[in-house]
């Protein structure tokens, strides 16, 4: 126990000056749907049952957030954890087919507030590239249904976190940078009958300043 209180004592003083914490303001487009544990399809409906369609063609939606990068070892601070708030906006489109044979097809719209604990792996030099891994969790904030789709609104979610991108040093900017991230958030709650879960693709760009 002594040692390891002794060796978080001292980590932060053994860290090279590089390493330092950077808050991270990023925006960015992404493409989301939902997705079923295996193939969901009635074509058509049976007679008295309701089929609602799927959501699992995709639909487009924004994001914006500020994080927290914590340097904890590594040579430069290769290694450290990224604190993440995020506005995400979710969803997705269906299409099947109702009791009579008619075409039936709807849309969900969703958004959330997201918080996250990554870890991040990052080369050093004025051109890095970073890789990030790790969980997420948010709360419902908005929720629109159109036409007849499987996925339910209200509830929370959560799920896991892959990404990756480079962060380019601004000339003369003190340590500042400009990142750009492709993000994966992959959802594990079920959110309809189908145990439908969250997916979210999204490319985002922002400006990382250095602090402390």
């Amino acid at each position: 126990m002594h040692r390891i209180v002794l060796v978080l004592i001292l980590l932060p003083t053994t860290l090279p000056a590089a390493a330092q914490t950077t808050v991270g303001v990023r925006a960015g487009l992404g493409s989301a749907k939902m997705a079923v544990p295996g193939t969901v399809d009635f074509a058509p409906c049976p007679p008295e049952t309701d089929c609602p369609s799927s959501a699992t063609d995709p639909v487009r939606g924004l994001t914006f957030g500020a994080d927290f990068d914590i340097p904890i070892f590594g040579p430069g601070g290769v290694f450290g954890l990224r604190f993440g708030a995020a506005y995400v906006e979710k969803g997705g489109a269906g299409s099947g087919y109702d009791a009579k044979g008619e075409p039936d097809s709807g849309t969900i719209s969703t958004s959330y507030v997201q918080f996250s604990m990554l870890l991040r792996a990052r080369t050093s030099g004025p051109q890095s590239v970073v890789i990030l891994f790790g969980p997420w969790a948010g709360a419902q904030l908005s929720c629109e249904k159109e036409g007849d789709v499987a996925a339910n609104c209200g509830g929370g979610d959560a799920g896991v976190t892959m990404g990756a991108g480079v962060e380019i040093a601004l000339p003369g900017g003190a340590g500042r940078s400009v990142g750009i991230e492709g993000i994966y958030y992959r959802g594990l709650t079920g959110h309809s009958q189908y145990d439908e879960t969250t997916r979210l693709v999204a490319v985002q760009v922002g400006f990382v300043f250095p602090v402390g």
